[in-house]
C-alpha cells in the first residue's frame, strides 16, 4: 500500500512540475503557433555577477517568457481574459547565461491580431531561472518588460536579473 501511495504521489508531483499548460517553445494550453517574422524581436539580459555565479553553481538556466495581448475592440470585449485583454499566446526561449540574448520567433496567434484596438500588440518579457529539468526556482528574477511589439523591435529591450531578494 506504501509503495503504491509513493509511486502516486511521485507521478502527482512530476506532473504538477512537468506537465505545465506551457510549453516551451511557445504556445498556451496545447496551442503552438508559427513563427511570425513580422512580429519577431530580440531580447538580451543584464546578470549581475552575483546571479552569474549562483547560476553557474547550481547549474541552473535562463528563460525568457514573452506573453503576447492587446487591448480589445469594441466588437471583441467578450473575447477578453479578466484582465480586460486578448491574450495572443506565450513563447518561452532559452538563453545561455554566459551570452544571454534570445531571439524571439514572434509565435503568436497573427489571426488575434484583427480583434486587438488598432492591432497594436503588445509584448510582457519577464525573464527567470530554471533547474536542468526546465522547473522555474525563482533563484534568479528579471525585471520585466511591457510595451508595445513594435517598440521592442525598434529597440532590444534588456532585462535586468539579480538574485531574488527574501521577503
Amino acid at each position: 500500500m506504501s509503495k503504491l501511495f509513493f509511486a502516486t504521489g511521485a507521478a502527482v508531483f512530476l506532473c504538477l512540475t512537468q506537465c505545465s499548460p506551457y510549453k516551451a517553445d511557445g504556445g498556451k494550453g496545447g496551442q503552438d503557433f508559427a513563427p511570425s517574422p513580422a512580429h519577431a524581436f530580440d531580447v538580451s539580459a543584464d546578470i549581475t555577477p552575483e546571479a552569474a555565479a549562483k547560476l553557474k553553481a547550481l547549474g541552473d538556466g535562463l528563460v525568457i517568457d514573452v506573453s503576447y495581448y492587446g487591448y480589445p475592440t469594441p466588437a471583441s470585449q467578450s473575447k477578453a481574459n479578466q484582465l480586460h485583454q486578448i491574450d495572443l499566446g506565450q513563447e518561452k526561449v532559452g538563453v545561455a547565461t554566459e551570452a544571454p540574448k534570445a531571439h524571439i520567433a514572434g509565435r503568436l496567434n497573427t489571426a488575434g491580431i484583427a480583434d486587438i484596438a488598432g492591432g497594436d500588440a503588445m509584448v510582457l518579457v519577464n525573464g527567470y531561472s530554471v533547474t536542468k529539468v526546465g522547473a522555474k526556482d525563482d533563484q534568479i528574477k528579471c525585471a520585466y518588460y511591457r510595451d508595445r511589439l513594435t517598440m521592442a523591435q525598434k529597440t532590444a529591450p534588456t532585462l535586468k536579473c539579480d538574485l531574488e531578494k527574501a521577503d
